[in-house]
């Protein structure tokens, strides 16, 4: 209680001299105009060093301890005297701890307070899920026909978004497919963004056809609605997967976690996997080896390059110069032009706005180099 005292005695004199000057004023003493009147209530805005800091002290205390007569507080005797009573009470004999205080109060005092206004996306009328019959059809015979118009190409779904800008979708494989129950969620005008609706990846599906492996990407609803179906027929096998956003989560892509019906440890296709981690937007590798592929299949410098090699600030190798720099690069990159610009865009679409530049994708979209040791 004892610090609380300069400070209630400091407001207290304060007090004593606004209403010396409103009283003044309502009783008409000297007529002055209201400006004048207003200036007077007002405290100083600024002070000289002498006066903040010096060995006199505030005027608060040299009117209170040193008994200075002050203009504006004449005829204030008997409350100044209650107030020289009550420092006398807690043994106070300076402001010097009021004035600290003030000052830190005074810092404080410009800190704007920041609110998060989260931005929703606009209201839109959703799909109806259904269950096209070509893709029953896969789930029962395990026959896939891509000229149907159930399945797409995964990353065509990204036109409708604003990484269009950056995506040349005819480089890209069309080895992974979405149903069109997972690619519709709203209705939209065809110039209209679906970055806010675009889907995640969790459910995929894979089966046979003529020797040659099929992996689609499916609704929750289509996993739902077809579940007993592939219990069933037992012609494609459900697999749960995310991508795999943090160091501390363990990977899915191998695509053997609660798969129905259960599966040989034989891990499906690299390419597959490669593509739906791309897809789904994931951030951590599980190898160095993972690194290589991926950095072969984007064209992507994962090494220091020889002098002659043409590399771009991004780490894109120049086409022309993929043979020199790496035969299996030259082999297994499509892709002309660089596809890092694409791939910012998406990550940052399926991260939603969070930061992911410190993850093995972050920082290799950004062309850094990564060592063995930074992944395992």
């Amino acid at each position: 209680m004892k610090k609380c005292v300069p400070l209630w005695a400091t407001q207290g004199i304060r007090y004593q001299r606004r209403h010396m000057a409103w009283s003044r004023f309502l009783g008409g003493e000297g007529k002055r105009a209201a400006p004048e009147i207003a200036k007077s209530l007002l405290e100083a805005e600024a002070q000289t060093l002498q006066d903040r800091y010096g060995f006199e002290g505030p005027p608060e205390e040299k009117v209170l301890f040193h008994n200075v007569e002050e203009e504006s507080l004449l005829k204030r005797e008997t409350q100044l005297d209650a107030i020289r009573a009550k420092c006398r009470e807690f043994e106070l004999a300076s402001f010097s701890d009021a004035t600290l205080q003030e000052e830190q109060e005074r810092e404080l005092s410009p800190e704007n307070e920041q609110e998060r206004q989260v931005e929703l996306p606009p209201k839109l009328i959703p799909y109806v899920h259904s269950v096209h019959r070509d893709v029953k059809r896969f789930v029962h015979q395990g026959f896939l026909d891509r000229d149907s118009n159930a399945f797409q190409p995964a990353f065509e779904l990204l036109r409708n978004t604003s990484a269009s800008e950056c995506l040349e979708v005819e480089m890209w494989p069309v080895h992974l497919l979405v149903t069109a129950d997972f690619a519709r969620t709203v209705h939209a005008s065809e110039n209209q963004h679906l970055d806010s609706f675009l889907r995640p990846v969790h459910w995929v599906a894979i089966g046979k056809n003529h020797n040659t492996v099929e992996c689609v990407v499916l609704s929750p609803y289509e996993a739902h609605e077809l579940l007993p179906s592939i219990r069933q027929h037992k012609k494609a096998t459900l697999h749960v997967y995310s991508p795999r956003v943090s160091m501390s989560v363990r990977t899915l892509e191998d695509l053997s976690f609660c798969a129905i019906p259960g599966v040989p440890q034989s891990p499906p296709h690299p390419l597959f996997i490669m593509q739906l981690n791309l897809f789904a937007g994931q951030l951590y590798l599980k190898s160095y080896e993972e690194y290589l592929s991926v950095c072969r299949f984007l064209g992507l410098c994962f090494r220091p390059p020889y002098e002659q090699i043409q590399v771009a600030c991004d780490g894109f190798v120049s086409p022309e110069s993929r043979l020199e720099f790496d035969a299996i690069m030259e082999k297994e990159c499509p892709f002309l032009n660089s596809p890092v610009g694409f791939l910012r865009m998406l990550m940052a679409l399926r991260r939603k706005g969070q930061n992911f530049q410190r993850s093995h994708f972050g920082r290799i979209l950004r062309g850094d180099l990564l060592a063995r040791e930074q992944i395992q």
